[in-house]
């Protein structure tokens, strides 16, 4: 009720939309999946002034020409209905950088960096080597090595308000609890295994692998974790979060539904059972599978940008003090805060959290034709053995593999099939780990990141995973997978025919 007796409604203030308005961000990573769909939300619903979007050079293409090709990309249809690529790139500025260059910057020429030094405000550090089979060397490199090269940047930063760096959720996949905290247990520190990374040759890295690892089951995950840790120990004096997101898959509406550019994890596991390659899973149909769309996530991270930047207002005015209570800083205004300098925040849910087996069984949803979804459930199999999952392997791909390539060869054709189900297996073998554990996540951090937002806000940036129909979403999996990967021409002519569609509707209807 408003003074005077009167029934007027206060405005909502949009303090998540309005931190982003006017800014300055740099963001690397942009051109990998997370990042494109990261680009493509700041461009389309943030008022930001600039993005400067840091790019490799990769097979000889510049910074500016993987810029142009990006933004031709079918994510960024809706937004090239409002603004020709043109106008675009009046708003993203490609900065070429190089994790090889010498010393500890990024390699940018001295004007650029200096123009990054006086008007980055915020940065979303999405640079990563995603290969769980990576060598050690380069996943150190580029993960550990790469995320110190940017915060030393971010350091010398004049504006700077908040750095997201994105982790994930398998950074401590060799623990069953995982708090929305940093553990430092690995068995060096995060500057002797980059030293050691730096001196060594790859094959003697290689050979120290198994040391480095520990428990953990791949090198993505221990330079991750690695990653984490050097934050903690050298940037814990910036404003600085780690975001960890679990399995990203494609998108569930915005800006298109059933958006990918990769088949990493489920995806090609389910193409490749699509198409009758795999016969038998070694996995566990009952475990949480730990799913996410790829928009959520990235909305997630918007949030957590925000928040980020009030933890460290708070902190600067209060000094770091307040009074300890259950493990955590109350502040002096009420607020509460983490004992820990850097927040982190553990993108899940438990509840609304998919099992593998459903996963597997709802995919036939964006099958089209009912004898597909008929068959689809009689033509995988999901085992827990390994023994017996070893087994079924060598029945239902090892030996047809052999009789194919045999046949290949009597025609006098050279065989591929054995190498290729070879590298499936070894695929499959990697993906048990995940498929035959399951974690519990604590994620008090995430759930409050969503009573920041307002009703308008949370329209717009929506990331609670209770809010996600996963029949619908499973309904453009597949399909999104054919049309926008695989590029199969009947169903890009299709998705043509919609775009023409939303355009002339929100030219004509207003919509």
């Amino acid at each position: 009720m408003a003074a005077g007796g009167s029934n007027v409604e206060q405005p909502e203030t949009h303090r998540v939309l309005s931190f982003y308005r006017n800014t300055t961000v740099l963001l690397t990573g942009g051109t990998g999946f997370l990042g494109k769909v990261l680009l493509e939300k700041i461009l389309r619903c943030l008022s930001v002034r600039k993005v400067f979007l840091a790019v490799r050079v990769k097979h000889g293409r510049k910074p500016a020409e993987r810029l142009q090709e990006l933004l031709k990309d079918a994510l960024f249809d809706r937004l090239r209905l409002e603004d020709s690529v043109e106008q675009l790139l009046e708003r993203v500025e490609p900065v070429e950088i190089s994790l090889e260059a010498d010393g500890s910057g990024l390699g940018m020429d001295e004007v650029t960096e200096a123009r990054l030094l006086q008007e980055t405000e915020l940065i979303f550090n999405v640079l990563a080597s995603v290969k769980f089979n990576e060598s050690i060397k380069n996943a150190v490199g580029t993960n550990v090595g790469g995320t110190r090269r940017v915060l030393l940047l971010a350091r010398r930063m004049q504006r700077l308000k908040a750095v997201v760096h994105v982790s994930t959720l398998y950074s401590n996949c060799d623990r069953p609890y995982i708090e929305e905290r940093v553990y430092e247990d690995t068995l060096l520190r995060p500057d002797s295994v980059l030293n050691l990374s730096n001196i060594l040759s790859a094959e003697e890295m290689d050979g120290l692998q198994h040391c480095l690892l520990g428990s953990l089951p791949n090198t993505y995950t221990f330079s991750k974790k690695c990653a984490e840790s050097l934050i903690q120990h050298e940037f814990c004096d910036l404003p600085v979060g780690i975001f960890r997101p679990p399995i990203v898959l494609s998108t569930y509406r915005d800006p298109i539904a059933g958006w990918t550019d990769n088949l990493n994890g489920p995806a090609g596991l389910c193409l490749w059972t699509v198409k009758g390659y795999v016969r038998v899973i070694n996995g566990n149909g009952r475990k949480k599978a730990n799913l996410v769309p790829v928009d959520y996530c990235v909305n997630a991270i918007l949030v957590a940008g925000f928040d980020v930047a009030e933890r460290s207002i708070r902190r600067r005015r209060t000094g770091g003090n307040g009074t300890m209570e259950n493990g955590r800083r109350i502040e002096p205004d009420g607020a509460w805060e983490s004992k820990q300098l850097v927040p982190v925040y553990n993108y899940l849910y438990a509840r609304p959290n998919l099992t593998w087996g459903r996963y597997m069984s709802t995919v036939s949803m964006g099958f089209d034709g009912w004898i597909k979804r008929l068959c689809w459930h009689h033509s995988y199999a999901i085992v827990s053995n390994r023994a017996l999952f070893r087994l079924l392997a060598l029945c239902c791909h090892t030996l047809p593999a052999c009789l194919l390539d045999l046949v290949r060869q009597l025609r006098g054709k050279r065989p591929f099939y054995r190498r290729m189900v070879a590298k499936t297996n070894r695929f499959l073998e990697t993906m048990s780990y995940f498929g035959l554990r399951e974690w519990k996540i604590a994620n008090e951090n995430v759930v409050r990141l969503r009573t920041l937002l307002t009703p308008t806000e949370a329209s717009l940036l929506e990331f609670d995973l209770s809010t996600v129909d996963w029949d619908e979403y499973f309904r453009a999996y597949i399909p999104g997978i054919r049309r926008y990967f695989l590029a199969e021409p009947a169903v890009r002519e299709r998705s043509s025919c919609a775009i023409r569609t939303l355009a002339w509707n929100r030219r004509y209807m207003k919509i």
